[in-house]
């Protein structure tokens, strides 16, 4: 006889500290894609309001940086400076 994986708990799939290794559904682990979508679409998210010209020259040095300007590139650059600032915060250090 053909054995299935126990059933969840029952408890909701998406908490927002969801993780990969959490997603205890078969059907939803073995969809990469889906399993995916179901744990970056709980992560924070900032939105950054920016003049224009300030926006071009950060996406100039994106393209600089890491070689072209998409949603990737981006989001890892703004997630940089964000963690770079953090540290300086969390070492005591000034910037101006």
């Amino acid at each position: 006889m053909k054995r299935y994986k126990k059933a969840s708990d029952g408890q909701w799939p998406g908490y927002p500290t969801l993780r990969l290794n959490d997603i205890e559904t078969l059907s939803i682990q073995q969809n990469q894609y889906v399993a995916e979508s179901m744990v970056n679409n709980r992560k924070g998210r900032i939105v950054v309001l920016m003049d224009h010209g300030e926006y071009q020259d950060f996406l100039e040095k994106v393209q600089q940086d890491k070689g072209s300007i998409n949603a990737r590139n981006v989001n890892a650059a703004a997630l940089e400076a964000i963690r770079n600032w953090m540290k300086q915060k969390k070492s005591g250090e000034k910037r101006e």
